[in-house]
């Protein structure tokens, strides 16, 4: 307007926003299923990392936020159920003070299951864990899953740190494997890619990653692939098919020759 009316010469903000403000978001690729394989064999028999190899499986495992992981205590882990109540997280400040953070939103509230396979992580957890002579309490919380060699609770940067050396050592020892660069919120959109191809319904889907948006959840589809949407595609057509006799038999093309 001030251009228009001559008040200005020259419009002062006619540039490119990405002329001026860098985008240094990190983009976090899913794992395929062969990396989760590679990696987590790796990690199971390495000498000096397997001993973080059940923490590993529970976050691929469940699609947790690493500062819910760290925040459960053993009142939170149902084995009789096979279920974990994921309802706080545990945050440590720079200056070393633990504080335990509600999820921000409702829909951060919810009750995961336990595969068998996070199931027996899980124990091993348990039956792995120090005795301490006294739990360390934060906010009113105490019995924590997770405790580092100092006897406090684990937290984000514990495993921030594991995942990086681990793969410092991975890649010094396999150069010529490439795998992507590893983080717990990795292993998070892995787990919800994994379920995505898998074909679960988006809003389960929404409820286990505790998304408040649907559109944050749909959001993962778009690691999908070709085969994944093939296979799936091929799946229901057999269903379909299973459930509906029909006098003519169907026969179904192979869409990875048609592609």
């Amino acid at each position: 307007m001030a251009c228009n009316e001559d008040i200005l010469t020259k419009n002062p903000f006619q540039f490119n926003t990405s002329d001026v403000v860098i985008n240094d978001s990190q983009h976090r690729d899913a794992m395929t299923l062969e990396e989760q394989e590679i990696w987590m064999a790796f990690i199971r028999e390495d000498r000096t990392y397997r001993k973080y190899y059940n923490e590993f499986v529970v976050l691929l495992g469940t699609g947790m936020r690493v500062s819910e992981f760290c925040g459960l205590t053993m009142s939170d882990l149902d084995f009789k159920r096979h279920r974990i109540r994921v309802d706080h997280q545990l945050v440590r400040e720079r200056n070393g003070k633990y504080y335990v953070e509600k999820t921000k939103t409702r829909s951060g509230i919810r009750y995961l299951p336990m595969t068998d396979e996070v199931y027996e992580s899980l124990r091993a957890i348990v039956r792995n864990r120090p005795k301490l002579a006294k739990e360390p309490e934060v906010d009113g919380y105490s019995g924590f899953l997770l405790i580092d060699k100092k006897h406090q609770p684990k937290v984000a940067l514990h495993i921030e740190n594991e995942m990086r050396w681990s793969l410092k050592k991975f890649r010094k020892l396999h150069p010529d494997i490439k795998l992507p660069h590893i983080t717990p919120h990795v292993f998070r959109h892995t787990f919800c890619t994994n379920m995505a191809n898998a074909g679960m319904d988006v809003k389960n889907l929404q409820y286990l990653m505790g998304h408040s948006d649907v559109g944050v959840t749909l959001n993962i589809y778009t690691h999908s692939s070709y085969d994944h949407a093939a296979d799936q595609l091929l799946r229901l057509v057999k269903k379909a098919q299973e459930s509906t006799p029909v006098t003519t038999p169907i026969t179904t093309p192979n869409w990875r020759k048609m592609a």
